[in-house]
């Protein structure tokens, strides 16, 4: 049985990569926290931004961190299926704690929209329309269930480059799941940014706040690397544990939250559903350049082929 050392971070280029990586996506959460016109971008296209980002997610999952887990995992894949469940119900548990994904909540109180069969007015999928924590500290809830999960995103981000980045990916270590997390980011900051405004919070406060948690994912980095010394001999199991629960919990992110928008807003159906095939498209392109680039590197030398022998 092929065996995978696990080297969080072999080489200068994978730590150049995910340097990079957390500093587009800091970028992109404090954007889109703090962006007028992101915030009021309307129905419509927030709605295909959500099904892109679903669809993203979804085939990220998938086609990139369950295999990459279940290597990791010396191939077990009960042990790896367990753990993706377990990253699914933490991710759900996490969400009805905290109601951290009501993207709804950055597009006012009526999209304006016949939502079909479906309708979320006679009863709450979970889909926020409203505000429904109020108070002046409602946002609170949501900045620590989304805090929280980009402590996660920050450590699958830092397990998926290292071990990608062993695997010969190249300059594509870890693109995949970069790619998940920097389109998802903006939404998230977004919806604290604006549950703030309505509770009355100052500009410098919301300032404050959505650079904080602009720095949350690459905290959640830094702190999975640190990590790793605790687990001599270990991080190969490790590395899999991580990768296999942020597969859960982009499943569960993608089912539960953003996938229902393609079935509930039925007017844009074939956008929406185009919008979600595009994003899986994404993902299995990248998942296809990564096993390219790692059969190449396998055949460019003794050293890079013994990583997989």
């Amino acid at each position: 049985m092929p065996t995978f050392v696990a080297v969080a971070l072999p080489d200068t280029t994978a730590v150049a990569g995910l340097i990079l990586y957390l500093a587009l996506i800091a970028a992109a959460a404090f954007a889109g926290g703090s962006s007028v016109a992101f915030l009021s971008l309307g129905h419509r296209p927030m709605q295909v931004l959500l099904s892109l980002t679903g669809g993203v997610l979804l085939g990220v999952g998938l086609l990139h961190l369950l295999p990459h887990a279940w290597l990791q995992l010396d191939r077990d894949i009960e042990t790896t299926m367990l753990w993706v469940l377990a990253g699914f119900f933490a991710m759900f548990l996490l969400e009805r704690a905290f109601h951290g994904h009501a993207h709804h909540a950055a597009e006012g109180p009526d999209c304006g929209h016949d939502h079909g069969p479906h309708d979320h007015a006679p009863h709450d999928h979970g889909h926020v329309h409203k505000a429904t924590v109020t108070g002046r500290w409602a946002w609170c809830g949501a900045f620590a269930g989304l805090a929280l999960h980009s402590l996660a995103d920050g450590a699958a981000l830092a397990a998926s480059v290292g071990a990608d980045a062993v695997h010969g990916v190249g300059m594509l270590a870890g693109f995949a799941t970069f790619l998940a997390i920097v389109l998802h980011k903006p939404f998230d900051a977004g919806i604290i940014a604006t549950l703030m405004v309505g509770a009355g919070a100052s500009s410098r406060t919301r300032l404050v706040v959505n650079a904080l948690y602009a720095a949350v994912v690459p905290l959640g980095a830094v702190a999975f690397l640190a990590s790793l010394s605790l687990f001599d001999g270990r991080e190969q199991a490790v590395l899999g544990i991580a990768m296999a629960m942020a597969a859960g919990a982009f499943l569960c992110i993608a089912a539960a939250d953003l996938l229902p928008e393609v079935q509930f807003h039925s007017h844009d159906r074939v956008l929406l559903t185009t919008a979600l095939a595009l994003g899986l498209g994404c993902a299995w392109g990248i998942s296809a350049l990564e096993r390219v680039s790692h059969a190449h590197a396998a055949h460019a030398g003794p050293e890079a082929g013994q990583r997989d022998h």
